[in-house]
């Protein structure tokens, strides 16, 4: 007889890329739906709808801030509008945008003034009233794959000029006043601040880019260059960084702590203009690419999800419209973990009044559903929020409630190719020790499996609930017999849990 405790759970993660046998005892082989921090495994929260159900599929989602509200401005291909949680305005232009699905969305927020960008019309400006105007000063005829701020300026990639692509092209307006949008595009204006350069160095096309601290990283598609604010004639300088690696497509590029996290055409990496890193090279690389859908594979996009530390690579499976899976980076423990998408077209980044959802009359879940006490604020005002939109359409907040929206969803950790010991020897588990935290009666599902070889299937035996607090010790009685043993651990109502350690009792058999 044998009792083996496995402790530190959370350490590792999730790791796909290599075989289970060859993982370390704090690693898990599969899972959706759980994360790893502080230690442990445990479940992740649900979401929760923050707004009236759009009369569009939103593929844009921007926060912007303006005259005391907080905004949320979601734009469907032919509509845009502005929603602060009680109010919705229609602030399409006109003429309506004409892009499709695949015209990203590009834009931000300039000295209190939002600017939004589908590649395929003149950009368009607002101000927190009225409808959405076309930039001025902008050339007739130009468009621009990727427009976002920086400083006081607006910068434009990949440009076209009544119809000759210029796709390594980077240009950016004349200064722009406080409270209000460049006027000029005019680089040949000398008593302007507009200009334009061709970073052709490296021959791939301009992809999007995002401000790091104090200059702006551009991505191409196998590159990466800062733009740093000079002065004088010159206004900008260009730099190339370290690597040869670029985005794969318009929002594929998350900040963080540490760098900006960025999606490329093979890697996950995380940089501060020092050079690349891979951040899943040996744990979720080979994995992640063999699942991202060859046609869809554009509508990728990177997410940062601020309080709980973590980066999402959202990606449409094969076979998949929309993005279906993720696979969530905690920057902080350096894990990996996957979570399951309800085909989500965007997503962003901010602040959000807790009026918004935070009365009891205005859920659609059960009391006993909540995952947070009473009393506790998940909408604070002061924190950022990861929202995201799915084609429903539906505009959720995410780590909020025990549910999708009122729907029960599975939390599951699955760990096979545990050896307790040598492989070489057979092993029979008579039962687990489990300790898990969480509410009283809440019921999580264990199965234990064993298999003589890595190259046949595992077989499980029978599950077994575990209700927390209804056994002094954890005992799961259970058998499963091989030189292999795995187990599962699956959530099977919508509490909160999390563990760290289980014990494994078991005897050596012998070897065959």
């Amino acid at each position: 007889m044998g009792i083996q405790t496995l402790a530190d759970l959370g350490k590792s993660g999730i790791i796909k890329d290599v075989q289970p046998q060859e993982l370390p005892v704090s690693a898990w082989s599969d899972g959706i739906n759980i994360r790893f921090r502080d230690g442990g495994v445990e479940r992740m929260k649900g979401e929760l709808q923050v707004f009236a159900t759009p009369s569009v599929t939103p593929y844009w989602l921007q926060p912007y801030y303006q005259g005391g509200k907080r905004w949320w401005i979601h734009a469907g291909l032919s509509a845009i509008y502005a929603d602060d949680g009680m109010t919705r305005v229609n602030i399409t232009p006109s003429p309506a945008p004409t892009g499709g699905v695949d015209n990203r969305y590009t834009g931000g927020v300039l000295n209190g003034v939002l600017v939004a960008n589908n590649g395929v019309d003149a950009p368009w400006y607002w101000g927190g009233t009225g409808v959405m105007l076309a930039l001025p000063g902008w050339t007739a005829g130009m468009k621009a794959a990727s427009l976002r701020p920086f400083k006081n300026v607006l910068v434009a990639l990949d440009v076209n000029k009544s119809g000759t692509r210029y796709g390594q092209m980077v240009k950016w307006s004349d200064i722009a006043a406080p409270g209000a949008v460049p006027q000029s595009w005019d680089q040949t204006d000398k008593t302007k601040n507009a200009g334009e350069v061709d970073l052709a160095e490296e021959p791939s096309l301009m992809v999007d880019q995002m401000p790091l601290g104090d200059v702006n990283v551009i991505y191409k598609e196998n590159s990466m260059y800062a733009m740093r604010a000079v002065g004088g004639t010159e206004v900008f300088a260009f730099q190339r960084l370290p690597g040869s690696v670029g985005a794969l497509g318009k929002g594929c590029i998350a900040q963080t702590p540490f760098g900006h996290v960025v999606l490329t055409h093979g890697d996950v990496i995380i940089h501060s203009g020092q050079g690349p890193k891979s951040i899943i090279s040996g744990r979720m690389r080979q994995w992640l690419f063999r699942q991202i859908d060859a046609v869809n594979r554009g509508r990728s996009m990177v997410l940062a999800n601020p309080p709980v530390k973590e980066v999402w690579i959202c990606f449409p499976e094969l076979g998949k419209e929309y993005c279906s899976l993720a696979c969530c980076w905690n920057w902080e423990e350096d894990t990996w973990s996957i979570r399951r998408l309800a085909n989500v077209t965007c997503g962003g980044v901010g602040q959000l009044d807790s009026g918004t959802t935070n009365t009891w009359a205005s859920q659609n879940y059960a009391w006993q559903d909540a995952a947070q006490a009473w009393n506790e604020d998940p909408l604070s005002p002061a924190q950022e929020r990861l929202l995201i939109g799915n084609s429903s359409p539906v505009i959720n907040a995410v780590e909020i409630t025990g549910t999708l929206n009122g729907a029960a969803y599975a939390s599951t950790a699955e760990r096979t190719g545990l050896a307790l010991g040598s492989p070489d020897t057979v092993k029979t588990v008579r039962g687990l020790r489990f300790r898990a935290l969480g509410s009283m009666g809440t019921k999580i599902q264990i199965e234990v499996g064993g298999q003589m070889s890595m190259e046949q299937p595992i077989s499980w035996a029978a599950p077994v609930t575990h209700t927390i607090g209804a056994n002094t010790y954890g005992q799961i009685d259970t058998f499963a017999n091989g030189r292999f043993i795995g187990v599962r651990v699956t959530s099977l109502d919508n509490q909160p849990w999390r563990f760290q350690s289980y014990d494994t009792d078991f005897v050596v058999t012998g070897r065959y």
